[in-house]
């Protein structure tokens, strides 16, 4: 379980500094920016986009050192194994990233992220069905009691953040509702696909992110250059403010954080099964919360932290044996 454990650690730190890399982007200055909502699609995906490309390039070099290359290609000539990792892959890339960036520009951050953390509900629950994992009423209900609290801590955790629930009108509203959802099914079904391939496959877990990285990588860089052609947005105008060495820099670490996280993630889905390794992942909402802190000097409210160690209490009593 230390590497579920470590992975929603790196992830949450990793959460923490993209949303600051984010916020940096010249689109942030603009006045209209929260009125567009193709903007702010359009910043959260070169966010997404940076990141995945840099984490697609570590892996390929880790790749590279382990010499696992002919791995990699053995499952690319394998229809049958491939197919749900690339499924997985655009499950938990694109489309469950991007249902949460069109939540949060719809119906506001704090709401998109207390829905968006019942991920690991949907993944039990189909875990439960296509593979037979099965917890304990026991560990059902500590897993319920971190859901809720990581639901309360996304919603306080943002309360400052913009809010358009208010403002939106009924039709930006429902399809916020829709990519917040959409972010839960993605993300859900993503651990357990990838915990099929591993299991009832024998693939390596590292091959699976392998390819699970470079099909998000590729799939990101399609979306990005459809909105640039759609919404007439030059990407190259985002750093048009940024210090590039700095932004550069913070780039490659984020980078490091999030292959070392992916690398842990599906490393624990590997060895303890998808309910387990998610019911540990989670755990980012707390570690972002404390990231957060620390980057901005703000100190967190007590139910923020009362939120916290029931998450870590709670998602310890499931993954213990």
């Amino acid at each position: 379980m230390k590497y579920s454990f470590l992975s929603g650690l790196l992830w949450g730190v990793d959460t923490a500094l993209l949303a600051l890399l984010t916020a940096s982007f010249v689109f942030t200055n603009n006045a209209s920016y929260e009125s567009n909502t193709a903007l702010v699609i359009f910043t959260g995906i070169i966010g997404a986009l940076l990141h995945d490309i840099v984490c697609a390039i570590l892996i390929w070099t880790y790749i590279s050192v382990r010499k696992k290359w002919n791995k990699t290609f053995e499952i690319l000539k394998k229809p049958k194994i491939l197919t749900p990792i690339i499924i997985g892959s655009l499950l938990g890339g694109p489309i469950g990233m991007s249902g949460y960036v069109l939540a949060a520009s719809n119906i506001g951050a704090g709401y998109a992220a207390a829905i968006s953390s019942l991920y690991p509900a949907f993944g039990a629950v189909l875990s439960a069905i296509v593979l037979k994992e099965r917890l304990s009423v026991k560990k059902y209900a500590a897993f319920t009691l971190a859901l809720i609290a990581v639901g309360v801590l996304g919603y306080y955790s943002c309360s400052d953040a913009q809010n358009t629930l208010s403002s939106a009108n009924i039709t930006n509203t429902l399809l916020g509702l829709a990519g917040a959802f959409l972010s839960v099914i993605g993300w859900g079904s993503e651990a357990v696909v990838c915990a099929w391939a591993a299991r009832k496959q024998s693939v390596d877990d590292e091959i699976i992110l392998h390819i699970r990285e470079t099909v998000s990588a590729i799939s990101y860089t399609i979306i990005a250059l459809m909105l640039c052609f759609t919404a007439n947005i030059s990407a190259s105008s985002i750093f048009a403010s940024s210090k590039l060495l700095a932004t550069i820099s913070m780039i490659i670490a984020i980078g490091l954080l999030g292959t070392s996280s992916y690398l842990s993630y599906y490393r624990g889905i590997a060895q303890v099964g998808a309910s387990r390794a998610m019911a540990a992942n989670v755990t980012y909402a707390a570690w972002g919360m404390i990231a957060s802190s620390i980057i901005y000097q703000t100190m967190p409210s007590i139910i923020a932290w009362v939120c916290c160690i029931t998450i870590i209490c709670s998602t310890i009593f499931v993954a213990r044996k």
